[in-house]
């Protein structure tokens, strides 16, 4: 079964991923996560209405988004299983749970920077 919020996207362009992208830094920051920068674009992502971004953590660590190219309501705000989702490494999630995982992620790779160890 083919969750519906992973479909292509319609209709997405650069500018609305990257306010999107504004939106969302702020709510990982807000719940703890840890970033070592401003996020850069990764063109080379792209696909399927999402844009790519790599969030710095630690020298040379990053967090790959594919964020949804459309208005901000429809991907933060939509309820449905309709609502296109985020890809946070990889793995697609709705907004709530995509802002869940980039924090997460972020906090295991500082700890990880920090204590010498790396991530298996």
């Amino acid at each position: 079964m083919i969750n519906p919020g992973t479909l292509p996207v319609d209709g997405a362009t650069e500018a609305a991923a990257a306010q999107n992208m504004t939106v969302f830094i702020t709510a990982v920051l807000e719940q703890g996560g840890q970033l070592a920068g401003d996020p850069v674009r990764d063109p080379e992502a792209d696909r399927d209405g999402r844009f790519g971004y790599l969030l710095p953590v630690t020298s040379g660590s990053t967090v790959r988004v594919l964020m949804p190219g459309v208005d901000l309501q429809r991907v933060r705000d939509d309820l449905t299983v309709a609502a296109p989702c985020l890809y946070v490494d990889d793995e697609p999630w709705w907004w709530p749970s995509a802002v869940t995982q980039a924090v997460g992620a972020t906090a295991r790779l500082a700890v990880a920077e920090l204590t010498g160890q790396t991530e298996d």
